[in-house]
């Protein structure tokens, strides 16, 4: 199983132009640092971390190339897109590569980074980004780290921001994220769960409905990280497998009989909790209380048990989970996404 290794800052990007060496990664490698097929996660997801790195967001007023600002930053599907101000060329995939970031941390210091490369990656479709950053002893770094070939771990783009310390979506429109492959927020993206617009339709009782895949972005980086109460703190430990799937079919079930039903998520957290993945992840988040002592503690209606739960626990095939009780419902009421676990 493939451990993280993850850098501790947080960052506010602007891109601006630049040159470096390139360094090359093969999509065979790619997909291990993934630790999984693209099509189904098996039971392999996990981690703590929602971006790999702790970042405020990319600036899309602030992206240029040789110094000039690009105008209407956006992802076209498969890259980041722009149009030079000095220019009406649009301009995409590679042409980005060898620009330099200017960069923010929480303390409002700037730390340079610089995309060392970017390339295609048949694996994941689309385009990624070996991203470098400067650290305090004047030495280019990894953003995402390496993994156990040596070789850097890619980014991705992302066009929205999240508040890191509550996992909420970020009203300001006007940043985007860069965020690790291997981590929550990229991880996600990958597995289905896409963002800007992307819809899937669900179908029941002769109506069909297009239901929003950002809402189970949103549903699943809670999930990854076991954010049980929705409140941005994790449950989990890298390398905890569990089993993915949701209401729509983009994952679907493994049922690995060592595992068991763990919790109905939607985009606020967990409900209907049976267990948690360990019986205390990490003591420093929990303040040394299990992580079901915390649940009860912070948001008790959230355990299957609660005579508070929001939803009917007692039948697990009678959750909104399935079309029959939750079609008619908004996604944001519903739970779309379930897991299944072993507790540690």
């Amino acid at each position: 199983m493939l451990k993280m290794t993850w850098t501790g800052f947080a960052l506010g990007l602007a891109l601006v132009s630049g040159c470096s060496q390139s360094s090359f990664i093969n999509d065979e490698e790619i997909a291990d640092q993934w630790q999984s097929s693209l099509l189904d996660n098996g039971t392999q997801l996990n981690g703590v971390k929602m971006n790999g790195v702790k970042m405020n967001g990319v600036k899309m007023n602030g992206v240029k190339m040789n110094g000039v600002k690009m105008n209407g930053v956006k992802m076209n599907g498969v890259s980041l897109e722009g149009t030079p101000e000095d220019t009406t060329i649009t301009v995409s995939g590679t042409d980005l590569n060898n620009a330099t970031m200017e960069g923010e941390t929480e303390g409002g210091d700037g730390v340079s980074l610089k995309v060392d490369q970017v390339f295609w990656s048949p694996t994941a479709n689309r385009y990624l980004y070996n991203v470098k950053y400067y650290d305090e002893d004047g030495n280019w770094q990894w953003l995402c780290g390496e993994d156990t070939y040596g070789n850097p771990i890619a980014a991705m783009p992302l066009m929205k921001a999240w508040y890191l310390n509550t996992g909420d979506e970020w009203e300001d429109l006007t940043r985007f994220s860069l965020s690790c492959v291997n981590a929550a927020l990229g991880k996600c993206d990958l597995w289905g769960y896409k963002l800007g617009n992307v819809t899937r339709n669900e179908s029941y009782n002769s109506e069909v409905r297009p239901r929003d895949l950002a809402v189970l972005h949103q549903t699943c980086q809670r999930l990854v990280r076991a954010d049980y109460c929705g409140n941005g703190t994790p449950h989990t430990r890298n390398g905890t497998s569990v089993d993915v799937y949701d209401a729509y079919g983009v994952q679907t079930p493994d049922n690995l009989g060592t595992q068991s039903l763990e919790a109905d998520w939607r985009p606020d957290g967990a409900h209907c909790i049976r267990h948690s993945r360990w019986t205390t992840a990490d003591p420093t988040v929990t303040g040394g209380q299990s992580d079901l002592d915390y649940v009860q503690a912070t948001c008790p209606s959230r355990l299957a048990s609660s005579p508070s739960a929001i939803y009917d626990c007692n039948d697990e095939t009678k959750s909104s989970f399935y079309p029959q009780y939750g079609f008619t419902l908004s996604q944001s009421q519903r739970l779309v996404i379930r897991n299944r676990s072993s507790a540690n």
